[in-house]
């Protein structure tokens, strides 16, 4: 992960403390995003849970894209 501009090793270093930012993006074009944030004391997410998180938000980005698009047959 990516904290300010520098790479983070969250299996080594733990979470970072504050938010962590993942953008919603889809066709080149930036929806949102989501902002999770560690609970004091909290272990940091597996890998597992990472991958998944950024699967979502990578899926409501891909989402928000096709909104008003008509397809013509």
């Amino acid at each position: 992960m990516v904290v300010g501009r520098r790479t983070w090793d969250v299996e080594r270093k733990g979470w970072p403390q504050e938010e962590i930012e993942l953008r919603a993006t889809g066709n080149g074009h930036y929806y949102g995003r989501f902002m999770p944030a560690p609970a004091p004391g909290a272990e940091p997410a597996s890998l597992q849970a990472r991958l998944v998180a950024v699967t979502l938000a990578d899926q409501a980005g891909a989402a928000m894209a096709t909104v008003g698009t008509k397809k013509h047959g």
